[in-house]
């Protein structure tokens, strides 16, 4: 068991419904499910999603990210020690010959047609990932981290606001961002639709929103199963395949473009760049 499961999985809550389309019929996938956390599929459109997610109040503080990244390294390492130690000892080769982060979104978000610009990171952890040209704003569910974000932020004339994705976005101005990252963020969000809708709301016209998920998709899910890097549970609460981000993006209003078409079915991750279709 993970450090994480000697926290009570929460009793009696009512099952979540299915985030994509609402549904409430959904089937078991207990080769996936463990230490109480029920990870289904949806018997109506097929997205595979946590059914009983801690919630939002427990992810600010006893179930955040950075605690869970910990026990999930853990957790993988006493369970297959060869192959998850000599993952994590050579994860650099995860950015060989690629252009960083910043330098994509310089080109995404058209950093220099707009002078830089404001970049929204929701799951922005301790609020430095955004750099200059750009103005910086976050989100952050932890409060911790919210808090060093926030003056992280301030400094640079933008702001990070605690709280969950779905809800904080709509705090925000409308038509105040030229970019927004959700990077390794969407698959912790219990409401996707509702924050991809703010989003499409707090995005200019022109504006751009990066997203990387897990690849439910990839070969290595179906090889390792449970074991699979990208089934953190209890934070991980949905699990994209490339279809279903398309499905959920159009749904909100935006078109998507793949960024990693090329090798998606080895990939542990999907990268997929958003823009507002109306």
């Amino acid at each position: 068991m993970s450090a994480l499961a000697d926290i009570a999985v929460p009793s009696g809550a009512e099952a979540r419904a299915c985030p994509h389309c609402g549904a409430r019929e959904a089937k078991r996938l207990t080769h996936l499910s463990r230490d109480g956390w029920r990870i289904v599929q949806c018997a109506v459109c097929g997205f595979v999603y946590l059914e009983n997610p801690p919630g939002h109040a427990a992810l600010s503080e006893a179930f955040a990210w950075e605690k869970g990244l910990d026990a999930e390294k853990d957790r993988r390492l006493k369970t297959a020690p060869a192959m998850y130690g000599v993952d994590y000892a050579t994860r650099f080769r995860t950015g060989l010959f690629q252009r960083s982060d910043m330098a994509k979104y310089v080109d995404w978000f058209e950093a220099e047609k707009h002078g830089g610009g404001a970049v929204l990171d929701i799951g922005c952890a301790q609020g430095d990932r955004i750099e200059p040209p750009f103005t910086p704003y976050g989100i952050e569910i932890s409060k911790a981290l919210a808090e060093k974000a926030d003056a992280e932020m301030r400094a640079r004339g933008g702001q990070c606001l605690h709280g969950p994705g779905a809800e904080a976005i709509w705090g925000f101005d409308e038509a105040l961002f030229d970019g927004i990252v959700m990077r390794s963020y969407l698959e912790h969000e219990e409401e996707p639709m509702k924050v991809l809708k703010g989003a499409h709301r707090a995005l200019k016209p022109t504006g751009a929103v990066y997203v990387k998920v897990p690849n439910y998709g990839s070969a290595n899910r179906v090889v390792t199963g449970r074991n699979w890097c990208g089934i953190r549970l209890p934070d991980h609460v949905n699990y994209f395949t490339p279809s279903s981000l398309k499905a959920m993006a159009a749904k909100a209003g935006f078109s998507t473009q793949i960024k990693n078409p090329w090798n998606l079915m080895f990939d542990d991750n999907i990268h997929a760049l958003l823009r507002r279709a109306s």
